[in-house]
């Protein structure tokens, strides 16, 4: 499982992100979570981010925006639990 977290310069709820990625990679250790500054020019920007933070999950968007940490968990909780299966 692979969670991208989209960030840039100037955004406001931005730097809640990197506390919502420690989060993750704390309760699901065997997730890739990776911060993408679509400012950067390391950075691969998708067509499909339109607004920072975004969180896109396997290639899916699952979050426009900072969720809070328990619904983070929970839509992380339910992917993980498809995975194994």
């Amino acid at each position: 499982m692979l969670l991208e977290i989209y960030v840039q310069d100037g955004c406001f709820g931005c730097q809640r992100s990197f506390e919502l990625a420690e989060r993750a990679r704390g309760a699901f250790p065997e997730m890739q979570v990776e911060i993408v500054d679509i400012g950067s020019t390391d950075g691969v920007y998708r067509s499909k981010v339109t607004a920072t933070p975004t969180y896109i999950l396997d290639g899916e968007i699952i979050s426009l925006g900072n969720p809070s940490p328990a619904e983070l968990e929970a839509m992380l909780a339910i992917r993980a639990t498809r995975a194994t299966r």
